[in-house]
């Protein structure tokens, strides 16, 4: 008796167990199989449709040996033929199961890094010295233009490389992966105008510094000073607002002195964008603090006159600040897009002693393309530097020392 278990049912006949099932064979037809297919059996057809041909086409006449000599060499030149486009065919269907197309690849468009600076920080990351360039053949920055496309980011740069530079004087630049810059001389009217075009990546390289480091600091710096100590890529001169007392002044977003009686005021806000009040529009520090707060206002420019704003030029007849009828050397800062910026200043230089009224400024400045620009302060101070060297020439030919100026900034840390 055989053994049963423990707890079987009583008088239960064992049950023998089902028969193995075979696993189905879930594998790709064999080579042997796919020869079979497509050559062997066709073959054999092939030579048996030509066999039984023969035969029946010959049935009843003897023929001679030779005859079916060649008979018989002409259907193997056949049958080999048949053969060997067949083997082809075959081979061709193997290596296409063995070796599958494989599917396009898409082109993925590399990922940056944002890169921005620190609210509070004092100084800006140090640009990488090896990526500032220059040239006297503007031709020859087409590539630098091109690697620097996917920063401006479809907006249209006012540099093109079939400028007209003053006296064959540099193109300088810089380019990394959150600034591009680019400084140049032109001459309009008799007078020489430098202008640069930067675009950032993030609001927070568009930076405004004071002398001292404080609002209100009795301490004055030159331009190029000032830019070596905060790590600009560029730097233009301010309003010198420790000099005069007038408009809407505002530093770290908050409001530290008003006087809008006449005075129109250049406001830029968290996304790197310029707003303007004029003459009137704020009398009182808790309207004005109201305004910044509700615009999300950094800081402000308190000189003037507005030259453009939203691509309109404004015209002045009077202006409470500044000689505006008469010629003086000039500073603007205009917008010419998100984040895309340009400063300019006109001076005397060389055999171009013409300075410009504000409504000869505003024409070239506006000419740029800009959606909004506004004067700085000019003469003596106007000054426009490129890594910590002075680009125009200011009047008397040397700087002013001043209380501020406005800069742009890489935001890259060193060794990134």
């Amino acid at each position: 008796m055989g053994y049963q278990p423990k707890y079987a049912a009583k008088g239960r006949k064992p049950q023998k167990a089902p028969p193995p099932q075979k696993p189905q064979n879930s594998k790709k037809p064999s080579v042997l199989f796919i020869l079979l297919s497509i050559v062997i059996v066709p073959v054999s057809l092939y030579l048996t449709w030509n066999l039984l041909s023969g035969m029946l086409e010959s049935f009843g006449r003897p023929k001679p040996v030779t005859q079916q000599k060649t008979l018989d060499m002409a259907i193997e030149e056949q049958v080999d033929a048949y053969v060997r486009e067949q083997m082809e065919s075959a081979r061709g269907a193997l290596l296409s199961q063995e070796r599958p197309e494989e599917a396009p690849t898409e082109t993925i468009p590399p990922v940056r890094k944002v890169y921005w600076i620190d609210e509070d920080a004092q100084v800006a990351p140090e640009p990488d010295q090896s990526l500032f360039g220059q040239t006297d053949d503007p031709a020859s920055l087409q590539d630098i233009l091109d690697r620097a496309a996917y920063l401006l980011d479809g907006q249209q740069l006012y540099f093109h490389t079939d400028v007209e530079l003053f006296q064959n004087t540099p193109v300088r630049y810089y380019l990394d992966d959150s600034i591009f810059a680019i400084t140049w001389k032109e001459v309009h009217e008799g007078s020489v105008y430098t202008f640069s075009e930067v675009k950032v990546s993030h609001p927070s390289q568009f930076r405004r510094h004071l002398a001292g480091g404080e609002f209100g600091s009795e301490m004055q710096y030159l331009t190029t000073e000032m830019a070596a100590s905060v790590n600009a890529v560029v730097a233009s001169s301010g309003d010198f607002y420790r000099f005069r007392d007038f408009g809407i002044c505002v530093y770290e977003g908050k409001v530290r002195r008003v006087e809008g009686t006449y005075a129109e005021t250049c406001y830029i806000d968290g996304n790197g964008d310029m707003h303007f009040t004029y003459g009137g529009d704020l009398l009182d520090t808790p309207s004005a603090q109201a305004y910044v707060d509700g615009n999300d206002i950094r800081f402000s420019l308190c000189f003037g006159p507005v030259l453009v704003d939203e691509y309109q030029v404004v015209n002045h007849t009077w202006y409470g600040v500044g000689e505006i009828n008469e010629g003086y050397a000039r500073a603007a800062l205009c917008q010419m897009g998100p984040l895309h910026y340009i400063v300019v200043t006109a001076n005397t230089e060389g055999p171009y002693q013409d300075i410009p009224t504000v409504a000869t400024f505003s024409k070239y400045v506006s000419a740029t393309g800009c959606r909004m620009a506004y004067c700085l302060d000019g003469g003596q101070t106007a000054a426009i530097v490129m890594n910590d060297e002075l680009i125009n020439r200011p009047v008397y030919g040397q700087q002013r020392k001043i209380s501020d100026i406005i800069y742009f900034a890489t935001a890259i840390p060193e060794g990134d």
